[in-house]
């Protein structure tokens, strides 16, 4: 499965102590992982236990518990309760049962995913991702826009907090037990919110105890997801948020981590992710950065 695989670049702990869990415990970990705070567009993939190319298709998960604090710019107008610092409760957890799996992994880029695996080889593993949630943004349905003044546009174009909930496939390949690529493409069916793309190639070692990995990311919105997020029509647009209709936009980003063993089952992890915004979204009235900035830092027990 994986989510779990890739992290061995995120130099993951192996954890022996993985338990059997029922499935709709990580329905509930799931959902709480939604509701947890995250940046605009739900933003990678990080787990606490990692598995080996060899058992990356057993049965069983991991739940973990804990506690983390990160420090993130605000990039975005909308982000109107931002903290720059703050704490944060720790859920996660990952099953899979012959090849169905559910992945809701603290502060990932991935969001969370429900799917199956269909192929593996020895180099090589593809899933076929039935829902992948991450944060997003919406405007009200119910408003009539043209029925608004500029300041009640204003505050229509702040926006509410949504679901992009997309299907599509991911495919990883494996080179010895330190590097792994991944790519995974899924397309919104909750709202017709586009296209999300990325491709990722990522390193892991370990000096004594301690676990380094280093990830590079790139990053494709389609056009259509790019104008829902970013965008604002003839029709929408005030003084203050002018219109805008932004194409297709890359965004390009770098991630580095380590992770140490406290004790059997406590973990202790750090890690700096930069991302360099497309153009095309720093273009929008709505930006407020080129680049995003994230730090974080947690201690978790995995059951």
């Amino acid at each position: 499965m994986i989510s779990v695989d890739i992290e061995k670049i995120k130099g993951r702990i192996i954890i022996n102590k993985v338990k059997q869990m029922g499935v709709g415990m990580l329905f509930l970990l799931s959902w709480l992982q939604v509701l947890m705070p995250t940046t605009l567009v739900a933003g990678e993939m990080s787990s606490t236990a990692v598995t080996t190319e060899d058992n990356r298709l057993a049965d069983g998960g991991y739940i973990e518990l804990g506690v983390s604090a990160f420090a993130v710019n605000k990039i975005d107008a909308r982000q109107i309760d931002h903290i720059p610092v703050q704490p944060s409760l720790l859920f996660s957890g990952v099953y899979q049962y012959k090849g169905l799996f559910v992945e809701a992994i603290h502060q990932s880029q991935d969001g969370v995913n429900l799917g199956v695996n269909i192929w593996n080889s020895e180099h090589w593993s593809l899933d076929i991702l039935a829902a992948n949630l991450q944060s997003s943004k919406q405007r009200s349905e119910e408003v009539e826009v043209s029925m608004l003044n500029e300041a009640g546009r204003d505050t229509y174009l702040m926006s509410e907090d949504s679901l992009f909930i997309g299907a599509g496939f991911r495919a990883t390949r494996y080179w010895d037990d330190n590097y792994v690529f991944q790519y995974q493409i899924v397309s919104d069916y909750f709202d017709d919110q586009g296209i999300l793309s990325s491709a990722r190639l990522g390193k892991s070692w370990q000096v004594h105890n301690w676990n380094f990995h280093v990830l590079g990311r790139v990053e494709y919105y389609s056009a259509t997801l790019s104008r829902y997020l970013y965008g604002i029509s003839t029709e929408e647009a005030t003084e203050r948020f002018p219109e805008y209709q932004p194409g297709s936009a890359f965004n390009y980003g770098l991630e580095v981590g380590v992770a140490y063993p406290l004790s059997e089952s406590l973990v202790f992890r750090s890690m700096y992710r930069f991302k360099v915004l497309s153009n095309e979204i720093t273009d929008s009235p709505f930006s407020l950065a080129e680049q995003m900035s994230f730090f974080n830092v947690s201690v978790s027990y995995v059951f």
